[in-house]
């Protein structure tokens, strides 16, 4: 009795010990399992520090969660760690094989680790185990073709067909394999077969494509407005008949077809945008048909309102081509919905300094600022030249100096040379050289070798408020300041021309002659006042038909620009000219 006894205690401890156990295993499941629910949820919200927190977490409750490693690998493709992902994958499978989509997915990542071998094995274990499942068809299609393994890629064409029917995927990598083949009419043959059973506008524009290619427009044309019967706003054939186009230079249907296409609220900015830019780099189409460049380009802007950068790389377009107004209008436009976006602000800044409206770049400048006063330092410069080319010198002056402390703060040198020399101009525009010559001194303390600065000083010294000539150490500083100038830049012919009218000054009318035909030659001759004072050195050595017609181009060019002044004052010397000409003939 007391045996039978034992043994029924041993028993019942026994079943005790294995429900215990079950009741763990289930607690720790259900524990892993709502650890990834709520992985899924950080996942999903794109917090996957937390997710793969929680994924750890759910498989130390449950070492056999494959869930928990497929969101694990998914964690790791996410982040380009690729052979984590791989790592990941495997255990997914190794616990749940039967599942597709973990051997799909670790299909693809062997061929981003660039192991083929397993990749091929894999998709051939999935064909057999899943033969209604596409993907893995065209994967091996895909690694079979361009290895030159073309019959089997045919051969497992046909398979997909008799798996699951005829079929967009089987169609489109027989049609792969014969174009790789370069047998276009086989290629060809494939899809016109397949699109009389189904008609498809992507079968329709391969054709066109493939018959494009081959130079038959007039063929490509048929399947492109196949194509378009089917769907209007299938983009890879509207593109295609507007290239033909093209093509055949039939620019009226090309444009026509241009604007379909940028208005096509399908069709990415970024696609209109470089289509555009290549076409406008053929000035000479540009210039046959400006006006409806400039309204595909307006309707490249409409296409998407509220674009920042669609607005700003049709103004840029627009801007290149002279069409100010169209491109100001856009800018306006965008302006209307970022009326306080600082880089949409900043881009119509730089738009008013381009076109020289100086009276709205002035008022915009400074509503700028107002509204950004941490990019101040950044902006002052547009409202300072804006005042300046309004003559509002002490303006100008308060602005660039407000500055200064605050590009000094940056250390920003570049900026506060640019300050000093700026300000120096505008004294002496105010006829104060004085306080001009001493900005000029802070200039050149922050780059003593700066060729505006010392083109700009020299000159200035040379030259005065007056006809009165400097003496004579203030025309050598002016000397070696403009030498100095030539030397630091790259001959422009400003700095030439400054040079040579300082040598001249100092009585070294050859070296003055030779550096101001370098001036004339390097782009002075559309200046009247370089071209004046050429003249004035060839009348001093006594060249007068050469100073004559050189005076009669600086009369000119005064004359365009409307200068009364300028136009009288090389009258007088054309008349003082001549006269010496005749005295000297007459001796």
């Amino acid at each position: 009795m007391r045996l039978v006894f034992s043994i029924f205690s041993v028993t019942l401890c026994l079943l005790w010990s294995v429900t215990a156990s079950r009741g763990q295993n289930l607690r720790q499941t259900a524990a892993s399992d709502s650890c990834m629910i709520e992985a899924s949820m950080a996942f999903n919200l794109h917090d996957t520090q937390k997710a793969t927190e929680l994924c750890r977490k759910a498989l130390e409750f449950n070492s056999k969660n494959d869930a928990a490693y497929y969101m694990l690998a998914k964690i790791a493709i996410g982040e380009g760690d690729y052979l984590q992902a791989e790592k990941q994958l495997r255990e997914a499978a190794q616990i749940d094989s039967a599942n597709y989509y973990y051997m799909a997915t670790l299909g693809a990542i062997y061929l981003q680790n660039n192991d083929i071998t397993s990749a091929i094995k894999l998709h051939e274990s999935l064909i057999k185990n899943f033969p209604t499942k596409p993907d893995s068809y065209v994967a091996l299609i895909n690694l079979y073709t361009p290895r030159g393994q073309s019959d089997k890629a045919l051969e497992l064409a046909d398979k997909l067909e008799k798996a699951i029917g005829p079929n967009e995927q089987s169609t489109m990598a027989r049609f792969k394999v014969y174009t790789s083949r370069r047998e276009h009419q086989k290629a060809i043959d494939v899809l016109a077969k397949a699109d009389e059973i189904t008609p498809n506008q992507m079968y329709e524009t391969y054709i066109a494509d493939l018959y494009a290619g081959l130079g038959k427009d007039s063929s490509a044309l048929v399947y492109y407005s196949k194509a378009l019967e089917n769907d209007p706003d299938y983009i890879p054939a509207l593109y295609g008949k507007m290239e033909t186009f093209r093509r055949y230079k039939n620019y009226p249907l090309y444009l026509a077809y241009l604007k379909s296409f940028l208005s096509n609220r399908y069709t990415g900015a970024d696609i209109k945008k470089e289509h555009l830019e290549e076409v406008l780099k053929d000035p000479v189409f540009y210039q046959q048909y400006r006006n409806e460049m400039a309204e595909c380009i307006e309707e490249y802007a409409a296409s998407a309102p509220a674009d920042s950068a669609v607005a700003i790389s049709s103004a840029i377009m627009l801007s290149r081509y002279g069409e100010f107004q169209k491109a100001g209008k856009v800018l306006d436009g965008i302006l209307k919905y970022y009326p306080e976006d600082p880089y949409i602000r900043r881009n119509m800044m730089s738009f008013l300094y381009s076109t020289e409206n100086w009276e709205r770049l002035e008022s915009f400048s400074d509503s700028t600022m107002t509204l950004f006063p941490d990019q101040a330092p950044d902006l002052f410069q547009f409202k300072a030249f804006a005042e300046l080319n309004l003559k509002k010198f002490n303006a100008a002056i308060q602005t660039l100096l407000s500055q200064e402390k605050a590009v000094k703060k940056l250390r920003d040198t570049s900026t506060l040379l640019q300050i000093y020399s700026l300000v120096g101009d505008m004294y002496h525009s105010k006829n104060d050289d004085k306080t001009a010559f001493k900005y000029y001194d802070k200039a050149l303390k922050i780059d003593p070798k700066n060729p505006g600065v010392l083109n700009n000083y020299a000159w200035y010294l040379a030259t005065g408020s007056t006809d009165k000539i400097p003496d004579r150490k203030t025309l050598q500083k002016a000397l070696s300041m403009s030498k100095a100038a030539v030397e630091n830049s790259s001959g422009e012919w400003h700095y030439l021309d400054t040079y040579a009218w300082v040598l001249f000054l100092n009585g070294n009318v050859e070296e003055a002659k030779k550096y101001m035909q370098q001036a004339v030659a390097y782009g002075g001759s559309d200046d009247s006042g370089i071209l004046t004072r050429y003249s004035d050195i060839l009348t001093s050595v006594k060249e007068y038909d050469l100073a004559l017609m050189y005076y009669k181009k600086a009369l000119l060019k005064a004359a365009e620009s409307g200068d009364q002044a300028e136009v009288d004052k090389i009258s007088a010397r054309i008349e003082k000219t001549t006269a010496l000409q005749q005295n000297e003939k007459g001796n």
